[in-house]
């Protein structure tokens, strides 16, 4: 009998030495009207197919059990007929959902309508220790809301420019997180939630350095795409060209105003539904008023897609100089050409066709007019 005792003790020993480890994800959600839902865990960027597993809510908690062979991204979240997804601010999720590193390990998610939180590896602390300190500096741009509406001008003003250094340090400090943890694959989403705001110099650096685990994570691939198209519109380079419709329907080439030897030119992408256009405009007027007649003109390149409101948007803002549209929206096929994913974008282009600045906004066109235009 001790004998037999002891080969069952040794084959239980060796089932527990061959056994996979494992990861237990320990949820907790905070509203009490989601309880007796399911959560369900997808593959991050496949949303639409069937999840990997699920469980159900109970007293505000919820467990998932798995292994992984290797860390890869998951998203969990509720049925849409549970919880609507809704837009946030870039990096964090919609309500009651949260991105995981998911690995073979112990990890805590605390689902909120407001912010989602993962912890318990390296990887997914050091995303939350990035994530709470954006989340405090967005806080601060919170509290410039009714500056933001004053109606003295000097008060908005100095509102709007708090705004966008915070703006401008928040999108620093994701490049500096994506550099630091270039290998993990929370930092390639965070570089997909942050490809608008990125420049093209940084996005190039990221992805020189990037693994090609980072390159595969879903949205990556588009980025590269979009910067080989850039390369071919990048400063240095000959302008290229296009045919559009002007605002009575007659067409005509981009090359008509640009590169003949006449004119430095502003290919301005904007579209009258743009706020951040629109807010611009003033600034470009003024520069036109300025530099039109000594060797200054623009080109608007109009990301509108109904005529009326391009119209409009001419004549509230007081645009005066020649505007081209093919009233496709975002399937401009101008903007295409010129990898154009955000407005306003602009490119400035020498008399000979030689693209040499782009992205100035604000006061920068006529400071750069000033430079070279002596």
């Amino acid at each position: 009998m001790k004998k037999i005792l002891t080969v069952a003790s040794a084959a239980l020993l060796l089932a527990a030495c061959t056994e996979k480890p494992g990861y237990t994800i320990t949820g907790k959600v905070n509203n009490a009207e989601l309880n007796g839902k399911y959560v369900y865990l997808y593959e991050y960027g496949n949303n639409n197919a069937a999840p990997i597993d699920s469980a159900l809510v109970e007293n505000g908690a919820f467990t998932l059990k798995g292994t992984q062979n290797t860390t890869s991204l998951r998203t969990i979240r509720f049925s849409e007929n549970d919880v609507e997804p809704r837009r946030v601010a870039t990096g964090e999720t919609s309500p009651f959902s949260a991105i995981i590193a998911l690995q073979n390990s112990a990890i805590n998610v605390v689902l909120d309508e407001k912010f989602s939180d993962v912890s318990g590896t390296p990887e997914n602390d050091a995303m939350l220790a990035f994530q709470k300190e954006i989340r405090a500096m967005r806080e601060e741009q919170s509290k410039l809301e009714s500056d933001l509406k004053s109606e003295d001008e000097e008060i908005r003003r100095a509102a709007e420019t708090k705004y966008d250094e915070i703006d401008f340090k928040i999108v620093e400090k994701a490049y500096s997180y994506i550099k630091q943890n270039i290998n993990d694959l929370t930092s390639a989403k965070l570089f997909v939630d942050f490809k608008y705001e990125l420049k093209e110099d940084q996005q190039n650096d990221i992805v020189a350095n990037a693994s090609q685990e980072f390159k595969n994570v879903p949205g990556v691939q588009n980025i590269i795409e979009h910067l080989e198209v850039l390369k071919k519109v990048a400063v240095g380079q000959k302008f290229t060209d296009f045919e559009m419709a002007d605002i009575n329907g007659k067409t005509h080439k981009l090359s008509e105003f640009v590169g003949n030897g006449k004119n430095i030119v502003l290919i301005d992408f904007w579209a009258s539904w743009c706020p951040p256009c629109r807010r611009d405009m003033p600034n470009l007027v003024n520069t036109y008023k300025e530099f039109k007649g000594k060797g200054f003109e623009i080109v608007g390149i109009s990301l509108d897609s109904k005529k009326e409101a391009w119209e409009k948007g001419i004549k509230d803002l007081k645009i005066t100089w020649t505007q081209l549209s093919d009233l496709k929206g975002w399937k401009n096929d101008g903007a295409a050409l010129y990898g154009v994913n955000s407005i306003p974008h602009t490119v400035l282009v020498d008399k000979d066709g030689t693209i040499i600045a782009k992205g100035l906004h604000g006061k920068e066109v006529a400071e750069k007019l000033r430079e070279i235009l002596k």
